[in-house]
């Protein structure tokens, strides 16, 4: 009895200390489902790292779209998101930070910082501020960021956007 107890017990030992150490690893970074890292900060919270490589992507009904902005000639890893309500050559609604906004060709082409709608006059006094506009005259919905806009103006005084689809 004494025998086949001892037994036991070893292996009982062996699977705990296997499993505690296996638990314990140092990994900085953690791949997800969809390619992107997720980075892990010192309190065990996983912190999403996407790649923004685009200043200008086409969008759709039903889009969750993320940007960032550049901030000292970086692309940030903080970033907001937003969705495409709706998408029509000529016209997007967004739905940003609770609100819902309407850019179009023949009304208010841009969207400030603070999520307004602003006509071409706006967006040429404050041009920092322009968080993105709806490419003008175009067959499909394209999201562009104001270094980008037909107007020089707007996007020489421009920071940049960068987008991705979540």
């Amino acid at each position: 009895m004494k025998k086949n107890f001892f037994k036991w017990a070893v292996l009982f030992t062996a699977l705990a200390t296997a499993l505690t150490f296996a638990s314990c690893g140092d990994d900085e970074e953690e791949e997800n489902n969809d390619g992107n890292k997720e980075q892990v900060n010192g309190d065990d919270e996983v912190v999403p790292s996407f790649q923004f490589l685009d200043n200008s992507i086409e969008v759709k009904a039903g889009d969750v779209i993320l940007y960032s902005k550049v901030e000292k000639g970086t692309i940030t890893n903080e970033y907001e998101e937003f969705t495409v309500v709706s998408a029509t050559a000529g016209e997007v609604v967004l739905k940003i930070n609770g609100k819902q906004v309407t850019l179009s060709d023949a009304g208010a082409s841009y969207l400030s910082e603070d999520f307004q709608e602003w006509k071409t006059a706006d967006a040429k006094a404050a041009p920092a501020k322009v968080l993105l506009c709806l490419k003008g005259n175009q067959t499909n919905t394209i999201i562009i960021d104001g270094t980008l806009a037909g107007n020089t103006t707007i996007s020489g005084g421009a920071t940049p956007t960068y987008f991705r689809k979540k």
